[in-house]
């Protein structure tokens, strides 16, 4: 029988960070691990916020797996994807969230290591700190794209550059950050995590990054961070560099007094755009200078937007849902004779081509693997409590109502057909129930991640 106060953070439930550059195959590593289809519309990303959060559960623990922008992405500012990482990191160490590590992903197929990546190695020192580089492991990608003995042997000479180079990982590694191989497989998904979260959690103490103890315990603006002088560096350089090329263009133009008119118009165009761009590198110094108090108000307001969007969006559906399931499961079961049921449990209705979740082979699940295997019995265990909860916590009779009748439900152990139901309301129900399950995972995060005790 399911917890009831299932939506409550566990002492065994952690979350794990996941970083890396564009390309270097993040998101096919979360799909891989959790069984959802990353980035399809049921995350956290907004113009706002730069994380995507998933989760998936391995013998009993809850493990959330949140996604990260890369550094150096030109569709969102270094300094805004700084912000949101050390605004989640503090978050969850205020509400004493276990963390179960950092991941960074890194393609061997690389030939070099770029800038940008070194430039987030160093960062990701400064968000540990030399007590818990532990916490961090550098996983390499694409193995499984490799062709012949000749491409292994450079990727393996790649690898070992970057484990003993201490400008890379050399130096995280010789404080006891792991280094792992990612075939491209669930397995190897699954036993990286797997290794991460066992070296993490030896201690029953929570481990401590420098950034949450710099934040949250030191109360130090982000700019005073090391993580935050870090990122100051970066932008103090670029700062450095547009200003020798206003004066290397303002020089050319005074020492060329016969230019034609077109070219003193480009030459007026090229400053205005390096002018443009040396102020707003100077905000972005300034919007460094962040207190934590601000910080976390203003991203807490900005999940709480999300959150609540997301309930009106979950009550809506619900209603929707709720009226098809009618429809669905009154020839299956009503309400009537679940008590006898429950007294006498009857064999399953309908046969189903694999075993139920809590039987199935292997210790990890899967949302989409429950929703095609039973889907009932995890819309009670997932929807049913994670329903209720959210219903209390917004006041919304809808939710409450929905999840009651779905745990009921739940608790009568009806089992799926192995066919679906189809046709428009077969049709509606399933996106329906897929939808609830997405926006309402094993433990829904409540306003501005204010974990629930």
């Amino acid at each position: 029988m399911p917890n009831r106060a299932s939506h409550r953070m566990g002492p065994t439930d952690v979350v794990v960070l996941v970083m890396g550059m564009t390309g270097s195959g993040k998101s096919q590593f979360i799909s891989k691990l959790t069984g959802e289809e990353v980035g399809v519309g049921h995350n956290l990303q907004s113009d706002t916020v730069s994380l995507d959060l998933y989760s998936c559960v391995e013998n009993g623990r809850r493990i959330f797996v949140a996604d990260t922008s890369g550094f150096g992405d030109t569709r969102r500012p270094d300094v805004e994807i700084l912000k949101d990482i050390a605004f989640f990191l503090g978050q969850i160490h205020r509400h004493n969230v276990r963390l179960g590590g950092i991941l960074y992903l890194h393609p061997i197929t690389d030939n070099r290591v770029s800038g940008s990546a070194l430039r987030t190695f160093n960062l990701l020192r400064a968000f540990c700190g030399p007590q818990a580089l532990k916490c961090a492991a550098l996983v390499t990608t694409k193995w499984d794209s490799l062709r012949s003995a000749k491409d292994d042997l450079a990727a393996s000479d790649r690898e070992s550059e970057l484990k003993y180079t201490s400008n890379f990982w050399g130096l995280m590694r010789q404080q006891g950050s792991q280094v792992h191989r990612w075939f491209g497989s669930q397995s190897s998904a699954q036993a990286i995590v797997r290794g991460l979260i066992q070296s993490t959690c030896q201690s029953t103490s929570l481990p401590v990054l420098q950034i949450q103890r710099e934040l949250v315990d030191e109360e130090r603006h982000l700019d005073e961070t090391l993580a935050g002088r870090e990122v100051l560096k970066w932008y103090g350089v670029a700062y450095q560099k547009l200003k020798q090329e206003i004066q290397s263009l303002k020089s050319d133009v005074l020492a060329a007094p016969d230019l034609t008119l077109d070219e003193l118009s480009a030459s007026e165009r090229e400053l205005n755009h390096l002018m443009d761009e040396l102020g707003r590198t100077e905000r972005v110094q300034q919007d460094l200078r962040v207190s934590p108090n601000d910080l976390f108000d203003e991203k807490q307001e900005q999940y709480k937007d999300m959150y609540h969007g997301t309930i009106r969006d979950l009550t809506d559906r619900l209603s929707r849902c709720e009226e098809t399931l009618n429809g669905h499961l009154k020839p299956i079961i009503t309400m009537d004779n679940i008590p006898a049921e429950k007294a006498a449990p009857a064999a399953p209705r309908t046969i189903t081509g694999a075993p139920p979740p809590h039987t199935a082979t292997g210790r990890w699940t899967r949302t989409k693997l429950f929703l095609r295997q039973n889907i009932l019995p995890l819309l009670g265990i997932l929807a049913g409590v994670g329903v209720i909860a959210a219903g209390a916590a917004v006041i919304s009779p809808p939710l409450v109502t929905a999840g009651a009748q779905l745990c009921a439900l739940f608790f009568a152990g009806v089992e799926w057909p192995a066919h679906p139901p189809t046709g428009a309301g077969g049709t509606e129900l399933a996106g329906g129930i897929e939808d609830v399950m997405r926006a309402c995972p094993p433990t829904p995060i409540s306003p501005g991640f204010q974990i629930c005790a």
